[in-house]
C-alpha cells in the first residue's frame, strides 16, 4: 500500500510524493501488524482506513498551501515590479 506513489514521484517530477508513500506503506504495515496480532478484521480496516485518510487529507493540505503560499508571493512580486 502505498508503493505506488514512488514511481509517480519520479514521473512526475515530485519529490514530495515519497512523503505519502511512506505513510501509506506505515498505513499498511499497521494493519499487516493488528491482523497478524489476531486483531478483529473490522479493526484492521479502521487502522488502515484511518491512516490512510489522515496521510492523504494530510498531504492535500500541505499541496494546497503550498500552491496558495506560491499564489501569494507570485502575486506580491507582480506588485512590487512597476514603478
Amino acid at each position: 500500500m502505498g508503493l505506488h506513489f514512488l514511481p509517480l514521484a519520479a514521473v512526475f517530477e515530485q519529490p514530495r510524493l515519497r512523503i505519502p508513500a511512506a505513510l501509506m506503506i506505515a498505513s499498511g504495515a499497521a494493519g499487516m501488524t493488528v491482523w497478524l496480532t489476531n486483531g478483529p478484521d473490522e479493526t484492521v480496516r479502521l487502522v488502515v482506513g484511518l491512516l490512510s485518510a489522515l496521510s492523504l487529507w494530510g498531504t492535500a493540505v500541505w499541496t494546497v498551501a503550498g500552491a496558495a503560499s506560491a499564489a501569494g508571493q507570485g502575486a506580491g512580486e507582480e506588485g512590487s515590479g512597476g514603478a
